[in-house]
């Protein structure tokens, strides 16, 4: 069994990750992951019962790490309606630093729990905004 992992995302942003991802990757992705793109005139409550959907397709008994965008909005309250009734944790400020940690996290520990993914998507999504140029000056 693994976690899986369920964007849910304005538009086709988590799509867009998720493509990247296994671009990146090869196709090779070490977790069951999905998404659902949340567009702005769809209706929340059809939305959340596709995303009761989605999670059944993608828990296999040890939860789903749902990721979305940005706190406060339809994604994220679509994704909060699943906190009372479902094994999930979600982590709003989807970047794509946070979903490559989470995936190379999976890799190296296959069997990393929801908790330990959700700490490394956190970690990930926050070390991976730098300011570059303070990294590299300019040269006079």
């Amino acid at each position: 069994m693994s976690v899986g992992v369920f964007l849910i995302t304005h538009d086709d942003i988590g799509i867009s990750l998720v493509a990247s991802l296994q671009q990146m990757l090869g196709n090779k992705l070490p977790l069951n992951i999905k998404s659902l793109p949340i567009h702005h005139d769809s209706d929340p409550l059809a939305f959340c019962y596709y995303a009761e959907e989605i999670y059944a397709s993608l828990e296999e008994g040890d939860g789903v790490l749902v990721l979305t965008d940005l706190f406060g909005a339809t994604p994220c309250n679509i994704a909060v309606s699943l906190l009372n009734h479902y094994h999930v944790k979600v982590v709003a400020g989807l970047n794509f630093p946070m979903l490559v940690k989470v995936m190379s996290h999976a890799f190296t520990l296959p069997n990393a729990s929801l908790d330990v993914l959700a700490e490394k998507a956190l970690r990930g999504g926050c070390q991976g905004i730098l300011d570059v140029s303070l990294l590299y000056p300019k040269t006079p």
